[in-house]
Order: structure tokens, then sequence, then C-alpha cells
């Protein structure tokens, strides 16, 4: 074979290595948005919104169950067989100090050096960090809130409460001349959403998980006072009907929504859902929202929630995945989903943007109790000592086990783990 033969083949083999590079550098990456079922479907426009900036990179939403408990357990099954078609996730507060000691997450502190992270909220920044490094970025933060008729409560002539007494007056003078009505709906369920619930019942009444000293103790009377109130509500009282007891978010919202009863005690997403003739709403301009009542004036609570946005250690996409939660960040993509979705942004500035609060005018208004609110025991451990607590509680408003018994459940069981693996 003469060199004009070698020259040729060598010619081709360059053109088909040039071809080959330029189709790789073409080529859409898909990456996975794993995050649980979201009533208002708000990201979905975002994401669209990101494909338009990002053409190269695709992303595919994989919903989870609306169920925190349920989503936790279905990742702790992905995480540890090293699932990597998991890329960017929704993260409960609570989850990231076990993912991130578990080294399930990769740390983001890269990426939080071009972020304007001295405008976020500093409660959920610190519920995102663990031995202090950034596993996450703060998405959507929440806090636990009262919602009440409006119109029902003038038309008897009461304010909004100020403690658990004067709901319950309200409630019974009400439902005197409307039985037909519930009085106060909570998240009742054996699930995350019921530790939601006695926390804030907890907290509200002066108790708390932690003594003094910084040591596990919940059977004292703060607590049973509280979780005593509970039972008695449902129970016996009549003021929070016992069908709760297999409620979560939305099946509560919707009872509410509907126009069947005086009080709720959820997320602030509800808010836009409740106002929205589009959601079939009956209750559209007759919605109150405030703190929720404690057991004296000015003794409100609540449960840190939110959602923020992580990478998964076994992601082969890190990059562009980076890239999605930068984008969820910008003001004007956490703005479009605080008016669409009536989630809580975790950008300060964004609480006196005048859009927002023309939307959502409560933001101004209860602005104090978002930064305030609580979070639930932050433990590597924090699972199962959810799992703990949803177990004796829900036995105690099924009225099988006695308030005190399950707090007493409750610390020995608790104090059993701290001494197997330490706090």
């Amino acid at each position: 074979m003469n060199m004009k033969f070698y020259i040729g083949i060598l010619i081709l083999i360059l053109h088909c290595l040039f071809l080959t590079g330029c189709a790789e550098k073409d080529e859409t990456v898909i990456i996975t948005f794993n995050v649980g079922r979201d009533p208002t479907g708000a990201h979905y426009t975002i994401i669209r919104q990101f494909q338009e900036n990002y053409p190269r990179i695709r992303v595919q939403v994989v919903e989870s169950p609306q169920d925190a408990s349920l989503q936790h357990d279905l990742y702790v099954t992905r995480f540890a067989g090293k699932d990597r078609s998991i890329d960017v996730i929704g993260l409960d507060v609570i989850w990231i100090a076990e993912f991130a000691r578990a080294g399930w997450l990769r740390p983001l502190n890269n990426l939080a050096e071009e972020l304007p992270m001295e405008d976020f909220l500093p409660g959920p920044i610190e519920a995102c960090t663990y031995r202090d490094i950034l596993y996450a970025i703060p998405w959507f933060t929440d806090a636990g809130l009262l919602y009440y008729r409006t119109d029902l409560l003038e038309e008897y002539g009461f304010e909004e409460p100020q403690t658990w007494d004067e709901l319950q007056e309200i409630v019974i003078t009400i439902r005197n001349d409307s039985p037909h009505l519930s009085g106060f709906l909570i998240q009742g369920e054996q699930y995350e959403g019921l530790i939601c619930n006695i926390m804030e019942f907890i907290w509200s009444h002066g108790g708390d998980v932690w003594d003094e000293t910084g040591e596990w103790r919940l059977t004292t009377p703060e607590a049973e006072t509280a979780l005593q109130r509970l039972i008695d509500y449902i129970r016996i009282q009549d003021i929070t009907p016992r069908g709760v007891l297999t409620y979560q978010e939305e099946e509560s919202r919707h009872i509410f929504q509907d126009g069947r009863a005086i009080f709720l005690r959820n997320w602030p997403y509800v808010w836009e859902l409740a106002n929205n003739p589009a959601t079939g709403s009956n209750v559209v301009g007759n919605v109150g929202i405030a703190p929720l009542p404690g057991k004296e004036p000015g003794l409100h609570a609540a449960t840190l929630g939110g959602w923020n946005l992580g990478i998964s250690a076994y992601s082969e996409h890190p990059e562009e995945s980076r890239k999605l939660i930068r984008f969820f960040m910008e003001y004007e993509q956490m703005k479009q989903f605080s008016i669409e979705g009536g989630r809580l942004p975790t950008r300060i500035s964004l609480y006196r943007d005048p859009e927002i609060l023309k939307r959502s005018p409560y933001f101004e208004d209860l602005y104090e109790v978002f930064i305030n609110a609580r979070p639930r025991p932050v433990t590597p451990h924090y699972s199962q000592i959810s799992d703990i607590m949803q177990v004796n509680i829900h036995r105690a408003l099924l009225g099988r086990i006695s308030a005190r018994e399950a707090l007493e459940r409750i610390d020995a069981e608790v104090l059993a783990l701290f001494d197997r693996y330490g706090k």
C-alpha cells in the first residue's frame, strides 16, 4: 500500500474523532430532580425557564410521595444502594444531618460562594449545615400557622385567638349554632406532620424536649399538659374531630377550603390555594392567618419546616445539578416560586418585595413568626426519635395509653437510643 492510502486512513480517523467530539459536546445531559409532590406545581415553571437558559440540560422531575416519612425511607433505601439515578434532591430540613453524616450528600460550600448568602435566613442555613459544612441550599422555609374563617369570627364578634382557651371558646360558641362544622383541624396521622403539631403544642405550653442542661427530658408538667389538652380536644370536648388522626396536610386543607371547618393548623402554602377561586375554594376572601395560640398570650410557637436542595454524592452530573440549584436560588426565580406557590422564600430581601407583599400581605405581619420558628430535635438520629414519638403520641390520641405513659415511653426509648449510639 502506498503512502497516500495511509494518509487517507489517518485523515478519516481524525475526522471521525472530530465528529465524535462534537457529538459529545452537543449531547444533552439529563438530570433528575427528586422532590415530593407539590400541590401548587410551581416548581415546573422554574424548571421550564431553566431549560430555556440551559438548552443542553434537561430536567426529569421524579415525584416522591407527599408524606415526608415515606419520602425519607425511600431515599434511605436508594442511597444505601448507592443509586446513581438521583441528582438534585429536595431535602426536608430534618434529614440533612442524617444524610450528611452517612456521606450521601455533596458539600456545597463552593456553590455558596456564588450566592449572596448574607441574604438568606440564618435558621434554614444553620439547618443545612453539618459540622461546619453546607450540604444543601434553603429552597423555601415553613412555619406552622393558624388559619381561620374571618366571616365566622366577625359574625360572632370574636378576634383571632391568642390562647388555646380562647380558641376553645370560639369553637364551642360557633358549633352550638353550626354543629356540622369542624372546630380545629390538625395533621394527626402517624407520620412526621404529627410531630410538627405536637411540638407546637408543647412549646406553646412552655415545654421542650431538652431540659436546662441539654439532656433529653419530655416527661414534664408542661409537655403532659400540652398532650392532655390535645387528647381532650379530640376525645372529650369535640374541639377537634377524631378524623384528624388520619389527616395529613392535604386532607385537612381540603376540609377547611371546602368551608367545613373554623380553624386549621397548616403551612403557609395553604394561603394561596384557599384564596384562589381556580382551586374550587369555598372560602375565598374569608380566610385569616395568625400565629398559633399559646397557653398564655404571647406564648406562640411554630415548628420550623421547609425544604432544601442538595446533590447526591453518587450523582454523575454534579456540575449540571449545581446549575439547577443556583437557578432556583436567583432572586427572580425564588420570587416567582413564592408568588405562584405561596411558599415562604429563604431570601430576606423578598420579604420586602412589593409584588410578593401584594399577593401575600401576611408575610410582613408574620415575619417574626417565620424567623423565630423552632427546629425539631437536631440530631443525626432524628428519624428514629421521630418514629418513637409518632407511635406513642398517636396511641395516646387514640386513647390507648395516657398522656403521661406516652411521654414516659418516649423518654425511655430515646434515652436507650442515645445510650447505644450517642446523641
